[in-house]
């Protein structure tokens, strides 16, 4: 009889705790929480904070008599898989902030290899370079560095280049590689070494190499094909990326390649770690689930606060995350105004306050979940249950009736940042936020490319909206969001992940797993991006705009000395940050102008505290 008495109180001590924990909610909203304005650890930037008085580049101003430029990147028009390397090359070396001439072998004439210090081989056949590859490796024998970042034909020209770049033996056919395997420190990835793919095809030259190849990445089975190797060849360097797969996702794995030619590579990166919060605040769904059920036997507005947010809450006190939340107002389908405001606000201030009282940012959503897309907008019949904005009227007012919203409910917040539902943005509500709403700073949609997402590069656009997508999503972080994580940690140093409340309702995104299996996947995620990247940054949504600006913006000048490495830094503002690969010395720990620190091997990570710093050689 006792136990059934226990057993009959314990939803009153839910519903007491709710009641508790509401009450504090709201106290704080009238004192502490909201008694004044979160200073961000880093401003977003007026533009001319990153202008200069001398505004030409090199390539206008020309080249000192003698000196060389530092990439050729060729590739093959003719080609389509130069094609589908074009689509990513040229924007790692941009982004890089490495100066490069490209050549398309298929229209334009080779220029001479002496007035390069590296060459990228971004096409498949080498018959196109003639007689011409022998003074390439003649070229590289005297100090040159050459890429060969795609799988070649292997013609006689391309088998005389990968024997001088290590290759004992090439197979007939190609190699169905499984997945990636990390076989010493050259790239970051903390603990996890090994990357299994979703659908493998014959994409990697089955090689042995010589043994004095230093090989860095191999086929993830037991016959650890080489997939990333360099070689010195006399004084000069060959570097092999031996993958065959060129998505965007694959982007960190070159640029670690090109870091690896020369004696030393200095490039800018954003250095930031941000976890936004989607679909938060928004209204709590009422009645059951039968996943919560399963664990916790409690309702789903009792789990989100007793279990979900705590959870969530201790895992940024661990880290020192300073969550960004996007506001939904209401889940309707409604594209025709009036828009009318909720009232049913406790929740909202609930979650948000406390957000913000621990550092958070709060930013924009969506009135409701429907994209900003008006009639005509292509869905590709993969969004049924969206509808589009009867005008541009109506979607202007739909935002305008959130930020009133969120402005009485959250006084002291800019609301910087906006986040499309689903990722999709149509060009006209693209150039109604900005228009219309010019407290929006940032846009944070994805960075992988879907049929109809909103995809980004970390940018300013020419209308001064800073591009800052998320690179990640969820709980379930498969191989290939791991992976990509980790290729993005070695071109930008950034991790960006989002995830959504009711991700825990949804089987496609795994609620069948139960909230501590998923919760566990994402500590497990959060604990490995802070092992891996040790000094990486934990921003809100808009310091990571920040941080974009001013990597967007710095342009490097690189200088090798005798000494070591100088770096002037154009349209420097107040702080930059470089990752820094020193091949074949080692730096001083003491430098002029910033900080350096070790993360792994022969990679550094700078922190630009002037205009001009200076490396020394450790004598």
């Amino acid at each position: 009889m006792k136990k059934q008495k226990k057993k009959r109180y314990l939803p009153v001590l839910a519903v007491f705790g709710v009641f508790v924990l509401l009450s504090i909610a709201l106290l704080g909203r009238n004192n502490w929480v909201m008694s004044e304005k979160i200073e961000r650890k880093i401003q977003i930037a007026d533009a001319d904070a990153f202008s200069v008085e001398d505004t030409e580049t090199e390539t206008e101003q020309g080249q000192d008599a003698g000196q060389k430029e530092e990439c050729l990147y060729l590739w093959d028009s003719g080609d389509p898989n130069s094609e589908i390397l074009h689509e990513q090359m040229p924007q790692i070396l941009h982004d890089m902030k490495i100066p490069f001439k490209e050549v398309d072998v298929q229209t334009e004439a080779l220029p001479d290899w002496n007035d390069f210090e590296k060459v990228v081989l971004g096409l498949t056949e080498y018959t196109t370079l003639g007689n011409q590859i022998l003074e390439l490796t003649d070229w590289v024998s005297e100090g040159g560095s050459v890429l060969i970042a795609m799988i070649p034909a292997m013609d006689m020209e391309a088998s005389w280049l990968m024997q001088r770049a290590g290759a004992e033996y090439i197979g007939s056919s190609l190699y169905q590689t499984p997945g990636l395997r990390l076989v010493d420190e050259r790239l970051l990835h903390g603990d996890l070494d090994e990357y299994m793919l979703e659908e493998p095809f014959e994409s990697s030259l089955s090689v042995a190499l010589e043994p004095d190849c230093q090989v860095h990445m191999v086929s993830a089975d037991d016959n650890q094909v080489p997939l990333l190797w360099e070689r010195k060849v006399d004084d000069g360097r060959i570097v092999v990326v031996n993958l065959g797969i060129y998505d965007k996702a694959y982007r960190g794995f070159y640029s670690a390649a090109y870091s690896m030619l020369g004696d030393v590579c200095a490039w800018p990166v954003i250095n930031a770690a941000t976890f936004y919060l989607d679909d938060f605040p928004s209204p709590v769904p009422s009645g059951e689930s039968s996943y919560i059920n399963a664990d916790y036997n409690m309702d789903i507005k009792t789990f989100y606060m007793q279990i979900w947010w705590k959870d969530i809450c201790e895992l940024a006190e661990k880290y020192g995350i300073r969550y960004t939340g996007m506001v939904i107002e209401e889940y309707s389908d409604q594209v025709e105004g009036p828009f009318t405001s909720t009232s049913g606000v406790t929740l909202f201030q609930y979650f948000g306050n406390t957000l913000l009282g621990n550092g958070g940012e709060i930013g924009f959503h969506g009135y409701n979940h429907m994209p900003l897309c008006l009639s005509g907008f292509d869905y590709m019949g993969q969004f049924d249950s969206y509808y589009p904005f009867e005008s541009y009227g109506d979607m202007r007012d739909s935002v305008a009736e959130l930020a009133s919203f969120c402005k009485r409910l959250f006084p002291k917040e800019e609301f910087q940042v906006y986040v499309p539902p689903s990722n999709i943005l149509s060009e006209e509500g693209r150039s109604m936020l900005i228009s219309e709403f010019p407290q929006i700073k940032a846009i944070a949609s994805t960075y992988l490319p879907g049929n109809v997402a909103y995809d980004q590069e970390f940018e300013v656009s020419e209308e001064g909206i800073i591009e800052t997508p998320r690179t990640i999503s969820g709980y379930l972080l498969d191989e290939y969001e791991r992976m990509t994580a980790t290729s993005e940690l070695n071109l930008h140093f950034v991790s960006s992940h989002f995830q959504h409340p009711d991700d825990v309702l949804d089987v496609d995104r795994g609620a069948e797993l139960g909230w501590e299996t998923l919760f566990g996947r994402l500590s497990d995620y959060v604990d490995w991006v802070y092992e891996a990247a040790p000094g990486i940054r934990s921003l809100t949504g808009s310091e990571t705009a920040g941080a974009v600006q001013r990597f967007y913006y710095v342009e490097p000048e690189r200088k090798e000395t005798e000494e070591g490495l100088e770096i002037s830094l154009k349209r420097f503002s107040d702080e930059a940050w470089l990752m820094v690969r020193f091949n074949d010395w080692e730096p001083q720990e003491e430098i002029e102008g910033g900080e350096l620190t070790h993360l792994q091997d022969n990679l550094y990570l700078l922190h630009a505290e002037d205009s001009k710093v200076v490396i020394k050689k450790k004598v």
